[in-house]
């Protein structure tokens, strides 16, 4: 009889802890993303030391707040560690000419960790996605919240950039919007045909 109800009592508790569990959540193992993963950053003397986890969802299959129709979700959560100084702004590099339209944030997405500084400015660059947090910077064992821009161009990989003051860092192996081999050759050979058609005449 205490046998099985000590069975009972695991199993309860089973239960319970794969519930509990699945209530965390976090970008970088998103099975719902077509690509997610973690990079760190750190520099010399460990002033600045984090990692961000990111996650970019195919079109039609972000299921954060906001619902965003064929366009890639590129989203991404800056965590400081054991830094000595604020994260006061975080950038995604991205390449000249590439189409990138919303950029903002998501502080309600359940698919990322929980709450997390809010920017006071998510602005588009001439090559960078930049987000600016002046008046609530990410200080030691902080996060930001669900950091987002989209974009109708198929994740490739680039570096970021965060900064704290003086001390910045760069992030590599960001997922970042980059035309596919075959639309830079498209470019290219427009090019050469303008070439050739000005020569002749």
């Amino acid at each position: 009889m205490k046998t099985k109800r000590y069975v009972q009592i695991c199993a309860i508790l089973a239960v319970i802890l794969v519930m509990g569990q699945s209530g965390f959540a976090s970008l970088n193992n998103d099975p719902a993303a077509m690509k997610y993963g973690q990079s760190s950053f750190t520099t010399t003397g460990g002033a600045l030391n984090g990692y961000v986890d990111y996650a970019v969802y195919a079109p039609g299959t972000y299921d954060g707040t906001i619902s965003f129709n064929n366009l890639y979700v590129y989203a991404y959560q800056v965590f400081s560690q054991s830094s000595t100084v604020s994260i006061d702004y975080f950038s995604v590099g991205l390449k000249s000419g590439v189409s990138v339209s919303t950029v903002m944030y998501d502080s309600a997405a359940d698919y990322a960790v929980a709450g997390g500084n809010i920017p006071s400015l998510s602005i588009l660059m001439p090559q960078q996605a930049l987000y600016l947090f002046q008046s609530d910077s990410i200080s030691a064992n902080e996060h930001s919240c669900t950091l987002l821009f989209t974009s109708n161009i198929a994740p490739g990989m680039a570096e970021g950039v965060v900064s704290a003051g003086f001390a910045g860092g760069a992030v590599m192996d960001l997922p970042s919007p980059v035309p596919e081999p075959a639309t830079f050759g498209l470019l290219i050979g427009g090019v050469l045909m303008a070439i050739r058609r000005r020569r002749k005449v």
